[in-house]
């Protein structure tokens, strides 16, 4: 597999992670403040965090495949 196209898997699952725990927390936010422009907010958060995830997820696997591959 391509650097690139496993970058793009670990961001892939990150996002799977991210984007639907904080569509919940936009969707209460917005039932709780009775704004529907808070609907919005819970995706976008989730959208940074899922990114944030699977670049965490890429750099560790870089790092254990270099480890192996010393040893």
């Amino acid at each position: 597999m391509t650097h690139n196209a496993e970058r793009e898997r670990y961001i892939a699952i990150g996002l799977a992670i991210g984007m639907p725990s904080f569509a919940l927390i936009g969707f209460i936010l917005c039932i709780a403040t009775d704004s529907p422009g808070l609907l919005g907010l819970g995706p976008a958060i989730g959208l940074a965090i899922g990114i944030a995830i699977g670049e965490g997820l890429y750099r560790r696997s870089q790092e254990r495949g270099a480890r192996d591959e010393s040893n």
